[in-house]
Formats: C-alpha cells, structure tokens, sequence
C-alpha cells in the first residue's frame, strides 16, 4: 500500500488553475469535508508486457491498444469497464489491478491519497506445441527479446534453438515474429468468478438501465429482467447504475 499526503493549498491552487473555480469556494466545500470512494483503475506495466496480446484477445469490450515492437500494450481508459479480465489473463503478470481513495486528514489541512494493488487470481496457461517453420525464420532474434521464461536461444543469423520445457506457450514470439515463422498451440483455463449478480425482482421496475448499459448483453428481458451468469464479465456496471438497488453480488458457493 502507498499513501501520499499533499497539502489541501496545493490541491486547492491545482483544482482553480485547471478548472478556473475560486480558491474561496473551493476551500468552503472542502471543508464539509472530502470523501473520494474507492476508485478501481487497472495499468499494463510497459517493462513487463511480452506483446503477447493475450489480454487483447480476452477483452470483452476492446479496451486494450495492441502492442507493436516499441510500445506494450495498453489500457484505454474510457473503454475499460474494470472488469478485470486481462489481468487474469496476462501470462506474466504485467497487469496491475490498483484501487485507490482520497480524504482529509483529521486537521483538515492534508489530503492523503491512498492506492493498494489488489490481488488477482491468474487463469493458467499451458502449451500443447511449439511450431517453428525454418525455411521462414530469419534468425533475428525478436522472439528471443520477448520471451519471458528464456526459452528461446538465438544466434543472430546464424542458428535458433527452442527449449519447450521452459516454453510457457503465451504466444509472445508468435506475435512478434517479422516473418510469421511461428504459431504456438496453447490451452488457457477458464476465468473463475467467486461472485454472481441476482435480481431481487420485487425491488426492480422494470427500467432497463441495467439491460442498456451491460458492455457484452448479458442481460435480457422477458417480463422480468434476467441476468446470464455465462455471459457477464462482473464488471459491476449494473449493480452500481440500478436506480433502486435491486441488483446485488453473492459469493456462489
């Protein structure tokens, strides 16, 4: 956990600079007191990304940018609904999944901002084969640049030597081969979910917030709304936009 403790002056002069608000008015409303709830953000480590592009291919609502030779992958904010998945996808554990708040301090002259990296329970990948076409490959020593478990040796021009045992099949040098010489086999475990979203149908009136809003149609109706467990992402969108609280998460047993 990181917490970091700035002066309210400081967020005061920042707040009236970039969004032309008075100072006075600014610190009268502060002083009732700030409360910013738990905000959850998730950011792709550029050093550890391997461009493997698996976190691209899981996402559900295209919010991820795909990773070329000189940048990682990357999340897009506005598109992003948090749903976690390609940080359990991501092989090497270069998605971080943060959650952060804000609030004064007991004198009310600090703010203190609070951020903690969560925990993410990661799907496992498993390779099957590691197909190498040698009449394509050029030697240049890509792949061997992305692979994370070293199991790619390359002598530049020369030989390429590929160590299976080590290979986690994460497709990185699949990606990044120049001359598409590679294509790996792999399996990756479903996405396990602790929770599920119900509907306490008495509370609900049938406003469809919940149906216009889920990022991958999940939720459908047929005089009353229904929520396709299989389909849903938890990303949450529903419970935190329902009007009247009648969506609700349980933990399945």
């Amino acid at each position: 956990m990181i917490k970091i403790k700035k002066p309210v002056d400081e967020l005061i002069d920042v707040i009236s600079q970039d969004l032309s608000y008075d100072k006075k008015e600014i610190k009268d409303q502060l002083a009732d007191g700030l409360k910013i709830p738990l905000q959850k953000n998730l950011y792709i480590q550029p050093k550890k990304c391997v461009h493997c592009e698996l976190c691209l291919e899981a996402c559900p609502v295209d919010a991820i940018e795909k990773p070329n030779l000189k940048n990682s992958a990357k999340i897009i904010p506005e598109k992003c609904i948090k749903c976690e998945i390609c940080a359990k996808t991501c092989p090497v554990g270069a998605i971080e999944v943060l959650n952060g708040e804000a609030f004064l301090d007991e004198t009310k002259e600090n703010v203190i901002y609070k951020i903690e990296e969560m925990p993410v329970e990661h799907r496992k990948i498993k390779l099957i084969k590691h197909n190498l076409d040698m009449d394509k490959c050029i030697k240049c020593a890509i792949c061997e640049r992305f692979c994370a478990p070293k199991a790619i040796k390359v002598e530049k021009k020369v030989s390429i030597d590929i160590n299976e045992d080590l290979c986690m099949g994460c497709t990185a040098c699949e990606k990044v081969c120049p001359v598409n010489a590679i294509k790996v086999d792999y399996e990756l475990s479903d996405i396990k979910f602790e929770d599920e979203f119900v509907v306490e149908t008495d509370k609900c009136i049938d406003c469809m917030v919940c149906h216009d809003l889920c990022p991958v149609s999940a939720i459908t109706y047929d005089g009353k709304i229904i929520i396709d467990n299989e389909k849903c992402v938890h990303c949450g969108i529903c419970e935190k936009n329902c009007p009247v609280s009648a969506i609700s998460k349980i933990i399945k047993n």
